[in-house]
């Protein structure tokens, strides 16, 4: 029996996801039309949060709060309508994504030995990387389950799932850093930020596999890992393909509208080709009432962090505050993205800082390549880093691993990334002529 409640949310995720969609190509409702429906599905999901979670939205609902009280006093109060609905493109690319889980999990056979040394962590690195970059933490979670029926997660266990799903976040469209970013940066060339997001990728798994390489009190050779099949990765690369094309003949619908598209299609069409039309249509309906209200987490915090972002950023407008800097280089992206990281390590996701600078840097009129590489370096590297991000967070509840022991093993790494990225960050600032 499913739950009325999540029945209900995830009627109207589903129904707001449709209603925007529709919207972007024949727009015959107000721009909260669809924004209004996933609103109502966060305001039910609310009271099914954890504490913590339900502690820091009502937190960040009061700043929120805050900064629309401000903007009021200075005349600003009538852009609240557009801040609330300024994160639904994200939401909606999230909705779209979430959908890939009915056809995308690699799943392997429970009887499977579980492979051993260097070769097994290669391969658990990339199987974990590339699936975590089309069904986010799904992938991570499925390894992690798998590993601790035998023993608890080790060193280089939580090293290799931290590293390598979050690195995901620098190219991987299907990544909701990708529609934080975009949300700002419409404009910004997609097959540069994935090319440049694909080395920082590259380095990042070079950096790791160099220091456990170094590590001596873990053997690398009695690595566990995991019985990853390769043959199931045709999926990320026919979504790529199909997100290009359809930018391709699409160019006026925002990217991250065209991948939700893209997800969603691709998914219902593997699925019913698998399943028939029956099951394959009892299936999607569950999806829809059980699964996605299980977003909830990303759905309050998103909602809300637009809200924020919009707030803040009218009633420095109405302030007349502007951002300290009058020109967006290379080296100006790297300073901000230090900012952002120290506030990822302190626990402000860098969603809420994205929101923020994104408002806030509207008149610098920043190059949009540029701002949305910063943009997506910086959650790659904060939400590894972050002792209490979503991915750490989950290891540390579900499986019992030391929030400070994730937080000391991966602050060398950050700074490592961090001083890569700001190079990377430099050379493409250049390259744009910014």
């Amino acid at each position: 029996m499913i739950p009325l409640a999540s029945a209900v949310a995830g009627a109207a995720l589903f129904l707001g996801f449709v209603i925007s969609v529709v919207n972007a190509f024949m727009p015959f409702l107000p721009h909260w039309g669809g924004a209004s429906l996933v609103w109502f599905a966060g305001l039910i999901l609310f009271f099914d949060l954890k504490k913590l979670q339900r502690n820091t939205i009502l937190l960040i609902s009061l700043l929120a709060c805050l900064s629309w009280l401000v903007a009021w006093s200075v005349g600003k109060f009538d852009e609240i309508v557009d801040a609330m609905s300024v994160n639904q493109a994200m939401i909606v690319m999230l909705v779209g994504v979430q959908f890939l889980q009915l056809v995308a999990l690699p799943v392997s056979d429970d009887q499977e030995t579980l492979p051993m040394g260097k070769r097994a962590f290669l391969k658990t690195y990339l199987g974990v990387h590339f699936f975590g970059s089309v069904i986010n933490l799904s992938a991570v979670l499925l390894v992690a389950d798998r590993w601790v029926r035998d023993a608890p997660l080790l060193k280089n266990q939580q090293k290799l799932l931290t590293r390598a799903f979050t690195s995901a976040a620098s190219w991987s469209p299907f990544f909701a850093a990708f529609a934080a970013a975009f949300v700002f940066t419409p404009d910004a060339s997609l097959s540069l930020v994935i090319s440049v997001g694909l080395i920082m990728t590259i380095i990042a798994f070079l950096v790791t596999w160099l220091e456990v390489l170094k590590d001596k009190k873990n053997d690398i050779t009695k690595f566990i890992g995991y019985p990853v099949h390769f043959d199931a990765l045709w999926l990320p690369v026919v979504l790529v393909i199909f997100v290009f094309f359809a930018h391709y003949f699409f160019p006026s619908i925002k990217v991250i509208i065209l991948i939700a598209i893209c997800a969603l299609l691709v998914s219902v069409s593997v699925l019913l080709a698998r399943r028939g039309m029956d099951e394959g249509l009892d299936q999607f309906k569950d999806h829809v009432l059980i699964k996605l209200p299980q977003m909830k987490n990303e759905l309050t915090l998103f909602l809300i962090a637009g809200a924020l972002g919009g707030g803040i950023a009218a009633a420095m407008e109405g302030l007349a505050i502007t951002i300290p800097v009058d020109h967006f280089d290379g080296f100006v992206a790297s300073g901000i993205m230090f900012f952002i990281l120290i506030l990822a390590i302190i626990g402000i996701h860098p969603v809420i800082s994205i929101a923020v600078l994104g408002h806030w840097m509207v008149d610098l009129q920043a190059n949009q390549s540029l701002l949305a590489m910063m943009f997506l370096m910086s959650w790659a590297i904060g939400v590894a880093s972050s002792p209490i991000s979503g991915v750490n967070l989950a290891l540390q509840g579900r499986y019992g691993v030391s929030g400070l022991a994730i937080f000391r093993w991966n602050l060398a790494y950050a700074i490592k990334m961090y001083l890569v990225a700001s190079i990377l960050l430099i050379m493409s600032g250049y390259l744009l002529g910014v």
